[in-house]
């Protein structure tokens, strides 16, 4: 572990501890990425040789257009003498690229590289060639190779420079890394403002529709971030939030709303993606989801949802079959709770990254920030050790083989090149890895926010912003460019999370003062930004300091909270539920109207059967519980109203 000096905090900041967390010495490559790239350059270095010598040794015009055709993508055709065959070959190339970093068709660069080698023997005529290419092409392929080295080592000499600043800066930080909370007023119990409910009607609007409708999704692809089950996920987290630090002693439409969340990603039209990708991907026809080591984007992703829920709710979910993915009426793929950590736990154990790819090849480290969030929630609930399991091995990647020297977590990296790129390690993916990473490592998400706020974030009006780059200003949510919310959320999301308010309020503030606001039957979102996009703002909103981390890494929800009286039902959207908590004898609820001045009648259970009780602020002054622990109070709403019942 990176981190030391470890120092008592006071008590009165529940068993919390100051660390300090100095940037490790990196080197150029991890140990697990330089033996990759050692295989990667290896294999290269063998099918240049290869491709090069009937070049050198003057066999035939065909045998040296496809040899140098397999030196480099077009190769073959810059020996033939046709420049625009060349270039379009590249072209496409880097397109079959793309694509395979996109949607994981591992089989299409190399596909196209060895085709367009094999149609150089067509195009190529023997009595017109250029003749410098049989030496030019593989000096030109063992030049590039050097070129990208040698601009590697030139940024990394660069960046262990800036770790030597950073560290010295570092030296005098502490970071506050919060213990398990020891009484339920250890955590906050806020009341929601009136915005704060109509931009939560949003996500329960979305949610509460049927299980098989999607009305008001975006609808583009199911392989990258305008994914349906990314959307699934950011919204039933958000509730989840909201449900943990506002209405903790209440069930009724929020948990509804996160079950719905949770059963739509068993639709087919959410997971089915993975027949596909695990064929062109794998080269496999197996359909479950789980029946492998490359899926996190579903498991991890899924996994925090049914976390969640199972700290905040009850365990349905742990039960066999509870998550069944169908694929059709004959076929499905039945699951669990169990079985979605017990995969993902699995395959770090058997990663030698630790980390374990979201898709065929590709491990992003903000995906796996999921699967740990998963590990976590689980062990809560049920007592195993799956994270602590793998926490050392998971914490020595993050900083040795997903680091840059001057601390930028590398976003992605390709599990069998070892691979990465510069651009997939921008402010926006150290916003979000820092947020989702707090609840396991929260000295690595603290020591990263902190990176970003004092080297990253500026000042626009006032408010804090992004680098002004393109990438700042992509909605991942429907691939449009415009303004950085997505970064402002971001900045609410993490600061709030690693305790800095500040920077969290202000972001709130210049989303308030500059986003347009849509507002249909009382539910309000962001009008230019997509569904993902407003899904991640309520969990910006309703975020607090170590909320994440009290979720899922300590689970924190006291006996009191579970065994005392709750709010079980409320009709939808006449009645808002502002706060709900309980001390384990009496409960508390701030309620305010959804649709104008309403009688309605609440409904409350975990009462002690045949008592009877006092209560403030309902039709009646007290109410007896049935022999089932239930009563029925009924309630006049016209404004804020508080209800006690003790």
């Amino acid at each position: 572990m990176s981190t030391t000096e470890t120092r008592p905090e006071p008590a009165a900041d529940r068993f919390a501890r100051r660390v300090r967390v100095p940037l490790p010495d990196v080197a150029a490559f991890g140990p697990v990425t330089a033996r990759r790239m050692r295989r990667a350059v290896a294999v290269y270095a063998a099918v240049w040789l290869l491709g090069s010598l009937p070049g050198w040794l003057g066999a035939g015009a065909g045998p040296t257009a496809f040899g140098l055709g397999l030196v480099i993508p077009g190769g073959g055709f810059a020996f033939a003498g046709s420049v625009t065959f060349t270039v379009l070959t590249l072209a496409v190339f880097l397109l079959a690229l793309v694509v395979w970093w996109f949607a994981g068709p591992v089989v299409l660069p190399p596909l196209v590289w060895v085709v367009s080698a094999g149609l150089a023997v067509l195009a190529v005529d023997p009595t017109d060639v250029v003749g410098g290419a049989r030496v030019g092409v593989p000096a030109i392929a063992a030049g590039l190779l050097l070129l990208a080295y040698v601009v590697h080592r030139v940024r990394h000499v660069a960046h262990r420079r800036t770790r030597t600043r950073v560290n010295a800066e570092l030296a005098d930080v502490d970071f506050v890394i919060s213990g398990p909370p020891r009484l339920a007023s250890d955590l906050p119990v806020a009341e929601s403002t009136p915005d704060d409910l109509a931009h939560l009607r949003y996500a329960l609007d979305m949610a509460l529709q049927p299980i098989d409708r999607f009305d008001g999704f975006t609808i583009l692809d199911q392989y990258r971030e305008a994914a349906i089950r990314y959307q699934l996920t950011a919204l039933c987290n958000g509730v989840a939030m909201s449900q943990f630090t506002r209405t903790p002693a209440f069930s009724g439409y929020v948990a509804e709303a996160q079950r719905n969340a949770i059963e739509k990603v068993l639709q087919r039209k959410v997971w089915g993606y993975w027949a596909a990708e695990n064929l062109w991907g794998n080269l496999s026809t197996n359909r479950d989801p789980l029946d492998t080591d490359e899926n996190i984007m579903l498991s991890g992703w899924h996994g925090t949802m049914v976390g969640a829920y199972s700290v905040l709710n009850d365990d349905r979910y742990s039960r066999p079959g509870a998550l069944t993915y169908r694929w059709s009426d004959d076929e499905a793929y039945a699951h669990d709770f169990h079985a979605l950590a017990g995969q993902i736990h699995r395959s770090m154990t058997d990663s030698d990254y630790a980390l374990i790819p979201c898709e065929p090849n590709w491990i992003y480290t903000v995906c796996n920030t999921f699967g740990i969030n998963t590990l976590l929630a689980h062990d809560a609930v049920h007592g195993t050790r799956y994270f602590a399991d793998v926490r050392d091995r998971l914490h020595h990647s993050y900083e040795h083989e997903f680091l840059r020297p001057d601390g930028r977590i590398v976003g992605v990296r390709a599990r069998h090149l070892g691979l990465s790129w510069n651009f997939w390690a921008g402010a926006a993916v150290q916003l979000n890895t820092a947020f989702w990473l707090h609840a396991g490592f929260p000295d690595l998400a603290q020591r990263t926010w902190w990176l970003l706020r004092e080297r990253e974030l500026t000042t626009d009006g006032g408010h804090p912003a992004l680098p002004a780059r393109l990438v700042s200003r992509l909605d991942p949510g429907n691939y449009t460019l415009g303004r950085d919310t997505l970064g402002l959320i971001g900045i609410t999301m993490a600061g709030r999370e690693v305790g800095d308010e500040d920077a969290a309020v202000a972001a709130a503030a210049a989303l308030a003062e500059r986003e347009p606001v849509e507002e249909r039957h009382g539910a309000r979102r962001y009008a230019d930004s997509s569904p993902l996009v407003n899904f991640y703002g309520i969990l910006g909103r309703f975020g607090r300091r170590s909320g994440l981390r009290d979720l899922f890494g300590h689970g924190a929800v006291p006996t009191t909270w579970r065994q005392g009286p709750r709010l079980a039902e409320a009709a939808y959207p006449d009645v808002l539920v502002a706060r709900a908590v309980t001390d384990g004898h009496a409960l508390d609820l701030v309620l305010r109207p959804g649709d104008g001045p309403v009688r309605t009648v609440l409904g409350v259970d975990r009462l002690v059967p045949g008592r009877t009780y006092t209560s403030l602020g309902t039709a009646t002054d007290t109410v007896t519980a049935d022999e089932h622990g239930h009563a029925l109070l009924e309630v006049d709403l016209g404004d804020r109203h508080e209800v006690r019942l003790h």
